[in-house]
């Protein structure tokens, strides 16, 4: 299937089972909100069986840790109401035109430097007894400079048809 043929959905969930994470990544599209989840399960283990307070407030000292966090697709022309506190992040996209290829190409660079560094701070964390809590980083400016930085691929990634 060539580059036109293409939407953003597709286009994502192929590239996203190219990227180096030994983690799970699923992209889950919400068809009534015009939504689109993208989660990502980090797996640590926890050799010394740590105590860990997970996010909600459970005490817990198993031989793996699994931390998950999602990032939101949302359609900038039909807003949905979400609270940006529960995802990493929040980016829209242009109604039925979607995305362009450069800005996919940008956000998938982006998101193995967040995959690479979360799983690395994720081991870090297990591994120092100081440190009080976890959790992934997200930097816009630095998803804006891999996009400008990604060759000016303009091929439209519309919006899925149902």
């Amino acid at each position: 299937m060539g580059d036109m043929a293409q939407d953003f959905a597709n286009y994502l969930n192929q590239n996203l089972a190219k990227l180096d994470f030994d983690g799970d990544l699923s992209l889950e599209w919400q068809k009534k909100t015009r939504t689109f989840t993208l989660e990502m399960i980090f797996y640590a283990a926890n050799p010394d069986s740590q105590e860990i307070v997970d996010s909600d407030d459970v005490l817990t000292d198993a031989d793996y840790i699994t931390f998950i966090d999602e990032i939101l697709f949302f359609d900038e022309q039909k807003p949905v109401n979400f609270n940006p506190e529960d995802y990493l992040a929040c980016l829209p996209f242009a109604g039925k035109r979607g995305w362009t290829k450069q800005e996919a190409d940008g956000f998938l660079a982006y998101l193995q430097e967040v995959l690479d560094n979360g799983q690395s701070d994720l081991l870090d964390f297990l591994n120092d007894d100081t440190a009080e809590e976890f959790g992934l980083t997200w930097d816009g400016s630095r998803l804006a400079s891999l996009i400008a930085q990604t060759a000016g691929n303009k091929i439209i990634l519309p919006y899925p048809k149902f």
